[in-house]
């Protein structure tokens, strides 16, 4: 025989209670269940893989579990053993918004029985003990509600059938003892969610681009590449995608920012990865794309009438004034006029300057 203080300070009554006389199968099912919490980092696996034990240690016949959403303010992400999948359909469509135990279950902040919310023969009277909690045969129950904070994050919802008698200090002392343990396998895999989920975001977001992406960590190893990636290795010769990858972890070796190899264009960033902020490098590999300078690409730009744009695609092109008119079908003075107004309105004096601002940030001029 065994006996274990549990500590229920996390309540503030201070009050403690005191697992006497544990027999030996139960410290081995307690010591399983929470051994199985430490250990598994899924959400919906853990719950799961307790479920069995957390019965024959509760010598229980039900389970539930729910996950809280703060944001729509139900329960859901249900895990359970023996209850029938369409009365939990029920209790999540109607059930849980027409509860008159839960509420104050989850006020406790520890393990209670429903008896000490509500008398069992005022629970017999509710529709919830009528139509919903005896379509599985659950009669005497017990929860649990782990919080964060403020903030609910789970819950074990235990319940034994009409044959057995009801809980009492010693499964409530059991459940506390498991409280903590339950509180940071929530906690543990809630984050691990969330990291996942980031993770799953950038590679669907990297998958999709058209730019290739090697990603290097610490120690330059290479750790993830791209579609696009494998793109350019169809693309390349051997001896020239070989050369490429060289090229490619010189760069990242030496710090590079910004440079190129062929026909392609690389620049490196510097980063740490959003699930767990370790650092790492990224090359991003793609070809330098040409503008085309359109006469709507000019008038959007630079505020032009549609007239003006089109003059301004002429001169581009090298047009003399009489040239343009003649294209135009206007009269030479028109043409005049108009270039008149777009040197103002460009800031410009010469023919020369205004070519120069048409290309100005659409064309890389260098000398």
């Amino acid at each position: 025989m065994s006996s274990l203080t549990v500590s229920d300070a996390a309540t503030g009554s201070g009050r403690e209670r005191k697992l006497k006389n544990l027999k030996a199968d139960e410290v081995s099912l307690l010591l399983t269940v929470l051994n199985t919490m430490s250990a598994t980092t899924d959400l919906d696996a853990f719950r799961t893989e307790v479920s069995e034990d957390l019965l024959r240690l509760l010598k229980a016949d039900f389970l539930a579990s729910y996950i809280w959403d703060q944001e729509s303010q139900v329960f859901g992400n249900f895990v359970g053993l023996n209850s029938d999948p369409a009365n939990v359909e029920r209790y999540m469509s109607y059930y849980q918004f027409h509860d008159p135990i839960t509420p104050s279950l989850r006020a406790r902040r520890k393990a209670t029985l429903v008896r000490e919310v509500m008398p069992q023969e005022e629970l017999e009277k509710t529709e919830f003990f009528n139509d919903f909690l005896l379509k599985d045969g659950q009669h005497h129950g017990m929860n649990l509600h782990a919080y964060e904070g403020d903030l609910e994050i789970g819950d074990l919802r235990i319940w034994r059938t009409k044959k057995r008698p009801d809980f009492g200090d010693h499964e409530a002392a059991l459940l506390d003892a498991i409280l903590p343990h339950f509180r940071n396998a929530l906690l543990n895999a809630r984050t691990i969610a969330r990291a996942r989920g980031i993770e799953a975001f950038w590679t669907q977001l990297l998958e999709n681009t058209h730019i290739g992406v090697l990603i290097f960590d610490e120690t330059g190893r290479l750790v993830y590449r791209n579609k696009e990636i494998h793109a350019i290795e169809r693309e390349l010769s051997q001896g020239e995608y070989s050369s490429l990858c060289d090229f490619v972890r010189r760069t990242v070796k030496d710090c590079g920012v910004c440079t190129g190899w062929g026909p392609f264009s690389l620049s490196v960033l510097r980063t740490v990865r959003p699930q767990d902020a370790r650092p790492v490098t990224v090359v991003m590999i793609y070809r330098p794309s040409s503008r085309t300078v359109t006469a709507d690409l000019l008038r959007t730009r630079y505020n032009l009438t549609s007239r003006e744009a089109e003059i301004c695609i002429l001169v581009y092109k090298g047009l003399t004034d009489r040239e343009i008119a003649n294209a135009l079908g206007v009269a030479f003075t028109t043409i005049r006029t108009h270039l008149s107004r777009l040197f103002l309105k460009l800031d410009v004096s010469t023919r020369s300057e205004l070519v120069y601002r048409l290309l100005e940030g659409v064309l890389d001029i260098s000398f």
